[in-house]
């Protein structure tokens, strides 16, 4: 929604902009660090579930979800990750470049 007197977005049209695409690999930093310790395995399917929920609500094809989903899950089985926001890390970055790219 734009703002009707100067046509600018509004504030949450640029939260949503700003933070949005962060939601999801915040959401999945969070599983990863739940899941530490003796839950390796469970992670696993905890994480791949989590990825693939997340990777629908962005609207990705069945097949980038399949890949993606079990990548997610294969990052929060892996120990001493559950510290290192890697998610949220790569979503940024991504989004940064992202805007490089649009000149």
């Amino acid at each position: 929604m734009e703002d009707k007197e100067t046509g600018e977005p509004s504030l949450i049209d640029r939260l949503n902009k700003a933070f949005g695409p962060l939601v999801g690999p915040i959401i999945l930093d969070v599983v990863d660090l739940a899941t530490f310790g003796p839950l390796g395995i469970g992670g696993f399917f905890i994480g791949a579930i989590v990825g693939w929920w997340m990777l629908s609500v962005y609207g990705l094809s069945m097949n980038t979800r399949l890949v993606l989903s079990l990548l997610a899950g294969i990052y929060c089985m892996i120990p001493l990750t559950e510290f290192v926001p890697a998610a949220t890390l790569i979503s940024a970055i991504a989004r940064y470049m992202q805007g490089s790219n649009n000149k």
